[in-house]
């Protein structure tokens, strides 16, 4: 189990280092550029007629990248209070069952939607899809969303055996309750 936990935390550190870069990087980029575009639009009174799709793709990609990496953080579906609730009430077994029932919800979800993110890649390839201004092809797109939601998936399953592990081990009775969990 100790070979898994270093491979499942290898994993995990270049998905975070590698797309939360390029997440991070794509995001200040458009900021930029979207703010250029406010100040062509209504101090020179002249746009990029793509400038709009531009600004909202790469935006979009952006937080695609960077879903995994918050799962990786277990920062999605927050909700602390239920959790505090619960340990207060001293419901650990509860905990430790929600989280391997939201990590497998998690996997299961993200891994049907890359799944089938895969026909929409090639029917959007197949028909030339493009974006509203007729400048860019949406498959792109689409891949950036397939490969962010198909690592979250990767990441939620790592976890889900890491959760499993945790439970048989019986860390839920001793681990404190931790606000940032995706309970």
């Amino acid at each position: 189990m100790k070979n898994f936990y270093q491979i499942s935390e290898l994993i995990k550190l270049w998905i975070e280092k590698i797309l939360g870069t390029l997440s991070a990087l794509l995001m200040i980029g458009v900021t930029l550029f979207a703010l250029a575009e406010i100040f062509r639009r209504y101090i020179l009174g002249v746009v990029f007629e793509w400038g709009q799709d531009a600004v909202i793709y790469a935006t979009m990609c952006s937080v695609a990248f960077f879903i995994c990496v918050t799962q990786i953080k277990r920062g999605h579906l927050v909700m602390s209070a239920v959790l505090q609730l619960l340990s207060a009430y001293k419901f650990f077994r509860l905990i430790g069952f929600a989280k391997i029932f939201v990590s497998t919800t998690v996997c299961i979800f993200c891994a049907s939607l890359t799944y089938t993110a895969i026909s929409t890649i090639q029917y959007s390839i197949k028909i030339s899809e493009l974006s509203e201004s007729l400048f860019f092809y949406m498959w792109p797109f689409h891949t950036c969303l397939a490969i962010g939601l198909g690592l979250m998936s990767l990441v939620a399953f790592l976890q889900i055996i890491e959760d499993i592990h945790s439970y048989i081990k019986g860390d839920h009775f001793t681990e404190k309750v931790e606000l940032s969990t995706d309970v």
